[in-house]
């Protein structure tokens, strides 16, 4: 790789365009499981009816096997995943070019201290060449000190940047903005800076959090007067149908749902948050966009089918005529 260096922020001034997305309710419960959870109160009152207290028995038994699996096992197994991002947009300066990505790491949640030591265990290993936080660092006021204990344990050669998530927003943001100076991670806020390698050059831009912050998506696209190629970092997944009006985002990074928490085939993820109502978990093509949205390192203790997870996603320049 050629020399390396760490990106100068630029916050330009500008007034910012109103935002379109949608403000569903703060927690949307599927109705697949609510019916289903319908369907088995009225199974069991029958049961009890019936005095069928073998099935009863049998249904408590397997009904808190599961729970203890998902109250104590899944949500303490964080695992690596990697993602491939194949794109012609993608500046061959990059081909190969890695972000490791930690999102939702809740500190002060159960597990979430082991979790994002081994976490961080991950990044030391494998060496990638950004890191970014999508937001939710904490959980509760008291873990914002020890964040920089553990943020100053990253490194990667092009940086390690954060974005705000709506938790430390509640938390509050000017105690989590002091707390990641401490560690040197920069919080970006509609921010946005170029990266050069091998000739190429890449725009990152990482927004205010939608739910609790002042999200300016064109404030953080305005020094890209070059329009070029960006990278993303909003950890709301909704934000992508504001993303849709910049045709030079490639890929959006984001968090935010934990995958619905309980998330089983036919009936998909059991609750998705505001601005998470469209993408809970992994990759998708939203038009021109590339959006990858992470389970997550940490929040409530109850995780089914949604494994907590960190990421190092490769970039991969695809010539069209291959």
């Amino acid at each position: 790789m050629s020399q390396r260096h760490k990106p100068h922020l630029n916050t330009p001034q500008q007034k910012p365009s109103q935002p379109h997305l949608r403000t569903p309710a703060d927690v949307y419960y599927s109705t697949a499981w609510r019916l289903l959870l319908a369907v088995g109160g009225i199974v069991g009152l029958r049961w009890i009816q019936q005095q069928r207290w073998g099935r009863l028995l049998l249904g408590a038994a397997l009904s808190r096997q599961i729970w203890r699996y998902a109250h104590h096992h899944e949500p303490s197994r964080p695992s690596l995943r990697q993602i491939r991002i194949t794109d012609h947009r993608i500046p061959p300066g990059f081909d190969g070019f890695r972000i490791g990505q930690i999102s939702d790491i809740h500190l002060g949640q159960p597990y979430s201290h082991n979790n994002l030591r081994w976490a961080i265990a991950q990044m030391q290993q494998h060496q990638p060449d950004m890191i970014v936080l999508t937001g939710d660092m904490v959980n509760n006021r008291e873990s914002i000190g020890t964040l920089p204990h553990y943020l100053r344990q990253l490194r990667a050669p092009y940086g390690v940047y954060a974005i705000p998530g709506n938790h430390d927003y509640v938390e509050e943001i000017d105690d989590v903005m002091q707390a990641l100076t401490f560690a040197g991670v920069p919080l970006m806020r509609n921010q946005g800076f170029v990266v050069h390698l091998h000739g190429d050059a890449l725009y990152v831009a990482g927004v205010d959090d939608i739910w609790h912050g002042q999200m300016r998506l064109d404030t953080a696209m305005a020094s890209n007067t070059s329009k070029l190629p960006t990278l993303l970092l909003a950890h709301s997944p909704d934000t992508v149908f504001e993303a849709l009006d910049y045709p030079h985002i490639v890929l959006q990074l984001s968090g935010h749902v934990h995958g619905g928490h309980i998330r089983l085939p036919v009936l998909g993820p059991l609750a998705r948050p505001r601005y998470g109502r469209h993408f809970t978990h992994g990759t998708y093509t939203v038009e021109h966009i590339r959006l990858h949205v992470s389970l997550g390192l940490s929040g409530r203790q109850l995780r089914l089918g949604n494994a907590p997870e960190v990421g190092i996603i490769t970039l991969a320049h695809h010539n069209g005529g291959d």
